[in-house]
């Protein structure tokens, strides 16, 4: 019957059923298995949302929002247009560069690819970058935007692993840049070999123009992460400071906001935090059937007799995330397999941190591989290309990504030097 329950959760979400129901109907049927009443389901997803926590997603996708519609995208693509624009492929480079700011933003992969998208593939395609490769880069780079702080799969794990979500942002830092310069790297090689792009000449003028605007957005996550390592306040806090800068920055100082917008705005933040938290609820009574069962112990005893050296542990891991990342989301990803291999990583001596920032890297390939693959499906949807053709142009980059993860698993220090010198890790 437990098999005949997993089999019928698999064929609704294979339907289109939304995962969020699956995952609650698959717990009540478990549950009804067991004896235990089903009623336990609506009280495990309702303690799963009661945590201090999780009250930062809504105000760091709120806050993305409104620095989405802010006039925030525009002013940083000026910015690195300004600074790299005299390179060959420039272009290209500006494209992985506005991700790695605009992830320290808006913290979400696929709101990267909408915002930057938008304006930059159009711009490539017009200066003789294939149509492809344009929507790769800016598909590819995206991912960025949930290791660079802030980062709402690195909240999702701090929760579910009970670690400091602070040490978190703080290892995103390394691993984000080095997957940013990782990434500029293969584009220069691409861009050279297939001679696209053209040099621009550089000006001193526009460079200093273009800081004037780009620099208070890129102050936004500098704020956030130097209050969480003084101090000042939590990552929740910081969170809510996040919000009202964003608020100070698009009504006062780049005057695009109007008070029109806030109502469009606020309904876009509660349908984004709407979709995670269902699935963060829904988990979270899944995961109390699991533990019911005894399941996360049970893979710990088997994963410490299979995998007794934490590097190759932390390997298979990866393949894990890898394989999830075909059909789910990250951020259901981490909720649902988190809690069932955390035991078996604490048993063999692997760091959280260092193991939450890994499994996030990886499981940012995710969005580029199919059928998911949700930047690969908004920069299809940009350019009217089909996905099969993005996805082809982004193998490059994917190899790229996860060259950079098995850099993080043998180069621990990448992700824990930062954590460490703040007292963090």
């Amino acid at each position: 019957m437990i098999l005949a329950s997993i089999g019928v959760a698999l064929l609704l979400l294979i339907s289109g059923t939304p995962l969020a129901f699956v995952l609650a109907l698959l717990s009540a049927m478990l549950l009804y298995l067991e004896g235990i009443p089903v009623t336990q389901v609506i009280q495990s997803m309702f303690a799963g949302a009661d945590s201090w926590v999780l009250l930062a997603i809504p105000l760091f996708v709120l806050a993305g929002t409104i620095m989405e519609q802010g006039g925030i995208t525009k002013r940083l693509i000026d910015f690195t247009a300004s600074v790299f624009g005299s390179m060959k492929g420039a272009l290209a480079v500006v494209n992985v560069a506005v991700s790695m700011l605009f992830g320290g933003a808006s913290g979400s992969a696929v709101a990267d690819t909408a915002a930057v998208g938008t304006v930059l593939i159009p711009a490539m395609t017009e200066e003789g970058y294939d149509i492809d490769f344009s929507a790769a880069v800016t598909a590819s780079s995206s991912p960025i935007g949930i290791i660079i702080p802030p980062s709402i799969p690195m909240v999702i794990y701090g929760w579910v692993t009970n670690t400091s979500v602070g040490a978190l942002f703080l290892g995103g830092i390394g691993a984000g840049i080095l997957v940013g310069v990782a990434e500029i790297l293969t584009v220069l090689l691409l861009t050279r070999k297939r001679n696209y792009g053209k040099p621009r000449p550089f000006s001193w003028t526009r460079l200093f123009t273009t800081a004037r605007d780009g620099i208070p957005a890129l102050l936004a996550p500098v704020i956030l992460l130097g209050g969480i390592i003084a101090g000042v306040f939590t990552p929740t806090e910081a969170a809510g400071a996040a919000v009202l800068y964003s608020l100070f920055l698009g009504f006062f100082v780049f005057k695009e906001l109007r008070l029109a917008d806030m109502p469009g705005i606020l309904v876009k933040a509660a349908t984004m935090t709407g979709l995670v938290m269902l699935v963060v609820c829904a988990a979270n009574s899944l995961c109390y059937v699991l533990a019911l069962h005894s399941v996360p112990q049970l893979v710990s005893s088997w994963a410490s007799a299979v995998f007794t050296n934490p590097t190759t542990l932390l390997i298979a891991v990866t393949g894990v995330f890898l394989l999830l990342g075909m059909f789910l989301g990250v951020n259901e990803a981490i909720i649902l397999a988190v809690p069932i291999l955390l035991p078996a990583m604490q048993a063999v001596g692997i760091d959280p941190i260092h193991a939450g920032v890994v499994i996030v890297v990886t499981a940012g390939i995710g969005l580029l591989t199919p059928p998911v693959a949700l930047c690969i499906f908004m920069a299809s949807t940009i350019t009217k290309r089909p996905m099969e053709s993005i996805v082809r142009a982004c193998v490059p980059f994917m190899i790229t990504i996860y060259t950079v993860v098995l850099i993080l698993i043998f180069v621990p220090s990448v992700v824990m030097l930062l954590p460490r010198l703040t007292g963090k890790g």
